[in-house]
């Protein structure tokens, strides 16, 4: 059995998709050129936004951030498990995605969040996840080969 390297990727995702995925390129590049074969991204790698009507969605062929991760997956040879990202779901719901490409690019896990982050601060400050995203039904477990 030989080694396994693994690289967790910390990102400070802002509201723009697009400027998301050129600094997930850059970190993921980054951590395929020291040797990683499996590269984890946090929450949220797509957008962080709290206003689903601040920003636009997109089904998950058509997010960037899923084509960008797919595409890198497939051509560094890498396992790249997208922490998530916002997808619109054919019900015109949002989902908190997890997404795990293997070296071919192909989908091999996706992960709806079940447990949404609601929560009420003492500074008065209010976090409702469950305001903008659909909680998913079901854990998911994979395995993958290297």
């Amino acid at each position: 059995m030989g080694v396994f390297k693994a690289a967790a990727i910390q990102m400070r995702s802002g509201e723009r998709p697009e400027r998301n995925a050129i600094e997930l390129e850059r970190l993921v590049r980054e951590a395929a050129g020291q040797g990683a074969s499996y590269i984890q991204t946090p929450e949220m790698t797509g957008a962080l936004v709290r206003d689903k009507k601040a920003a636009s969605f997109t089904s998950e062929d058509k997010d960037i951030i899923v084509g960008t991760a797919r595409r890198l997956a497939r051509e560094l040879g890498v396992h790249l498990h997208i922490g998530s990202t916002a997808i619109l779901r054919a019900d015109g719901k949002l989902a908190n995605r997890a997404l795990l490409f293997g070296p071919d690019g192909a989908t091999l896990a996706s992960y709806d969040k079940i447990h949404m982050f609601d929560v009420d601060l003492d500074n008065g400050e209010s976090w409702r996840e469950s305001a903008t995203y659909e909680p998913g039904t079901e854990a998911v477990v994979t395995t993958i080969e290297g």
